[in-house]
């Protein structure tokens, strides 16, 4: 025991040296994953360098000092775990958010498969803090010239820094140091964070006196149903019915009244922006409204419909939480971050719903869980048709096997769909399905080797997804327009967020002063828009702007040409 107190004196300094170096790997990674000015570069590594080297030469109780880095520790090991994740980029805002949304069961799936990420932080970071917490019990101190040297040396880094700064934004075209130094730009964000969270909390008063002002404009006896799917993490490029060689979609393929979109890309690769775009009339232009917007279950509210919510998604306080409870009957059957149901569980909610027929009209929302990771646990085993599954963590090494399990999450939503559909068809009434994937997924697709969604900078996998409709045969009669529309408007360019809002209202014959027909599928005057994504500072920008790699420009070009 003597031995090991005596080690813990003399090894004062580099207790120092190892806090250092580990709140630096964040800075030293970024400056070659992220574009930008060189003379910036080396300021996000010398100026952070020199505060913290005056940070921890305050005390000569070294251990004190290392304990008090810990605020400092907590957004480096972040941003390892995400740089592990996506190979570049900052914390976002966004990233902030979504861990603020994401419950217990989704956040531990995911850690339990970056081992290595996990390993580096503990390597790092905790075992910093459990030696500060030794030195702190032992009363470790730092010799007075290690103090005074690593005072002058953080001095003279922290002044080089600041002069570094200054040049570039002399000779730097948009440079800016708050958003360039890390961790200052993790710690704007975070505030920026926490401004979003408060006005997602103020929402029921924000937006109690919005009103689509909606009407039905078809008998109130006459029975119609429409529902609407929001699928998760469901690429287009995995569904056969975008071209994939694989059979993922066997029941849908060729099924009457059904419509595929193969060039929809969404606007954000992000869940808590998609959905309640997806939700709404809004879109990335507008995205700022949405804490005075209500949903579109409020619109077909207005309009005379019975309404109900079923969602195999966990409560988060999010927006589309807010959104979900618009609805007469709200059902999460995920509640508390528990472990997730198969989406089939979803049905018996409907198959409920559609028995009970004292409202005429009906509009229905379904929040799926679709092929959000861990893909293996998200469908039944008689859809593990793509084999071998059984990957042991999300590397580069099991592709393969991580292919063929998302590839079998998509061959689920096939067979879910095609059984909703079939509710559908029995109603014999006015009826329609609309479907759409809030993002797409990276596996580890290109020399990249990202993996996952909600990155800072988007990529072609995440932004093309799938989004389909059905109509039944009444439907199709009573309106013969919209099977031409559809047909004419299948090959175009679509965003889901400025579609599905107007599309679904047309098709239940609902006028309001929100609806676009230019957007709407079901209208011969549907005209896309140039394609935009809302960025982490809910920017809309031309997604050629949007901070695409080449590669994911060259990818998405075919689906951008009229």
């Amino acid at each position: 025991m003597r031995k090991f107190h005596h080690f813990i004196h003399r090894s004062a300094p580099w207790l120092l040296l190892w806090v250092a170096a580990g709140l630096m790997v964040p800075n030293i990674v970024l400056c070659f994953t992220e574009l930008g000015c060189v003379w910036g570069k080396f300021a996000n590594i010398l100026f952070p360098l020199g505060v913290y080297l005056i940070l921890l030469s305050l005390s000569r109780k070294t251990g004190r000092t290392a304990l008090l880095m810990i605020p400092f520790m907590f957004f480096a090991a972040f941003q390892v775990v995400l740089l592990s994740l996506y190979g570049e980029s900052v914390i976002a805002v966004d990233m902030f958010l979504n861990v603020a949304t994401t419950s217990y069961s989704e956040a531990s799936e995911l850690l339990a498969n970056l081992v290595g990420a996990m390993a580096a932080v503990v390597v790092i970071y905790l075992s910093a803090i459990i030696w500060g917490v030794f030195a702190v019990c032992d009363n470790a101190r730092l010799p007075r010239s290690w103090i005074l040297a690593c005072r002058k040396t953080g001095i003279a880094f922290g002044a080089v820094g600041l002069i570094l700064v200054g040049i570039a934004y002399g000779v730097c075209k948009r440079y800016s140091f708050e958003h360039e130094t890390f961790p200052i730009n993790a710690v704007s964000n975070l505030i920026e964070a926490f401004d979003r969270s408060f006005e997602s909390k103020a929402y029921p008063e924000t937006s109690r006196n919005f009103s689509y002002s909606a009407r039905s404009t078809r008998p109130a006896n006459e029975r119609e149903v429409y529902v609407m799917v929001v699928g998760e993490t469901s690429r287009a490029l995995n569904w056969q019915l975008a071209g994939y060689g694989r059979p993922t979609n066997p029941k849908l393929s060729g099924m009457p009244g059904l419509t595929f979109f193969p060039y929809s890309i969404t606007e954000s690769n992000t869940t808590h922006k998609s959905v309640p775009m997806l939700l709404s009339y809004l879109s990335a232009e507008n995205f700022n409204e949405l804490p005075r917007t209500k949903s579109i279950v409020s619109a077909f509210k207005e309009a005379g419909y019975a309404t109900a919510f079923f969602s195999n998604q966990p409560p988060n306080g999010s927006y589309t939480q807010y959104f979900s409870e618009e609805a007469d009957r709200t059902i999460y059957i995920k509640p508390n971050g528990s472990l997730p149901h198969l989406d089939e569980d979803l049905l018996g909610f409907l198959r409920e719903e559609l028995a009970d027929t004292a409202a005429r009209k009906k509009f229905i929302v379904l929040h799926t869980y679709g092929s959000h990771f861990l893909y293996r646990d998200r469908y039944s085993k008689d859809c593990a048709r793509f084999l071998p599954d059984d990957f042991i963590d999300a590397s580069v090494k099991d592709r393969e096997k991580l292919i063929n399990s998302f590839d079998n999450t998509v061959l689920y939503t096939d067979s879910v769909l095609s059984e909703i559909i079939d509710m559908l068809k029995r109603q014999n009434c006015r009826a329609a399905m609309f479907y759409s994937s809030d993002h797409g997924e990276d596996i580890f697709d290109d020399e990249r080797q990202r993996f996952l969604h909600a990155s800072p900078t988007p990529t072609y996998y995440q932004l093309r997804v799938a989004t389909l409709c059905w109509l039944s045969d009444s439907l199709l009669k009573s309106e013969p327009r919209f099977e031409k529309a559809l047909e004419s408007n299948r090959g175009r360019r679509v965003s889901p967020q400025k579609s599905l809002f107007p599309s679904m209202l047309q098709a239940a014959g609902i006028e309001s002063p929100y609806i676009t027909r230019s957007a709407s599928l079901l209208d011969k005057a549907y005209a896309p828009t140039p394609t935009v994504y809302l960025n982490d500072l809910n920017q809309a920008l031309l997604i050629e702007n949007s901070g695409l790699r080449t590669i994911d420009k060259d990818l998405l070009a075919p689906y951008l040409d009229e």
